[in-house]
């Protein structure tokens, strides 16, 4: 989930929060989702 956000420095940016279950997965499921996140944000500024 994306929320929109005011940074400390008045300009707007976004935050994502993921909720992880799995304890021995947590790593890979963190690595995964940050990768897709920037992908996704990264994406919209280069097609």
């Amino acid at each position: 989930m994306n929320i929109p956000v005011i940074s400390n420095n008045g300009q707007y940016g976004r935050w994502a929060f993921a909720e992880f279950t799995e304890v021995y997965q947590i790593e890979a499921d963190f690595k995964a989702k940050v990768e897709k996140e920037f992908d996704n944000m990264v994406g919209k500024y280069t097609q």
